[in-house]
């Protein structure tokens, strides 16, 4: 996306969120981060944050990873929730049996049933705790496959890039100012980023 696209849809998360009251820098780096998604996958993220009962501005790590879900979704890869999951894995359980473990579309999936065994999911007696247990999995892969992804599309090695562009605001001299007497150093604005 192009910088003009990332100042609109950073000023669209201020718009939304009016109690925020975000500084330069911190408006600059979402607008780093979300410049190498492509813009109408970031708006959309943003939209459907927007969108959702959130109360506070989302940090910009949720925007990368909402764009990357969206993103795995346009390519083919259904987002399922857990409980789909278990639906899904329980209507091919019904349909192949014990003998012929099926394809799964989604690759969470197959990696969780992979990770617990085709035999052990269909003959295990406590079903209850098979269903924990493929929860937890579940939802262990997916967040990796979403977290992946979104490292892919933001370019995850960007991270020693983004230190050195900030190490030179940080690195200038702060402003002072006199309170009682004193000379104090304010805080500066950039001192605190870290990657």
């Amino acid at each position: 996306m192009t910088e003009v696209e990332a100042k609109r849809i950073t000023i669209l998360l201020v718009a939304a969120y009016p109690a925020w009251k975000p500084s330069e820098a911190t408006m600059q780096l979402y607008e780093r981060l979300m410049r190498p998604f492509d813009a109408l996958l970031a708006e959309r993220a943003v939209m459907d944050i927007i969108r959702s009962p959130r109360e506070f501005a989302p940090p910009v790590g949720s925007i990368c990873y909402r764009a990357a879900s969206l993103e795995l979704e346009l390519g083919g890869e259904e987002a399922l929730s857990a409980e789909e999951a278990w639906a899904e894995l329980s209507a091919a359980i019904r349909r192949r049996g014990y003998y012929r473990g099926p394809d799964f579309g989604n690759r969470a999936l197959a990696r969780t049933v992979s990770a617990m065994g085709w035999g052990e999911i269909c003959t295990n007696p406590n079903l209850e705790a098979t269903r924990a247990h493929f929860f937890r999995l579940f939802a262990a892969f997916q967040e990796r496959r979403v977290a992946r992804r979104a490292a892919e599309l933001s370019a995850g090695a960007q991270c020693s890039q983004l230190t050195e562009l900030w190490s030179a605001a940080v690195q200038a001299p702060l402003p002072q100012t006199r309170r009682s007497g004193r000379i104090h150093e304010q805080e500066h604005p950039n001192a605190i980023l870290r990657c």
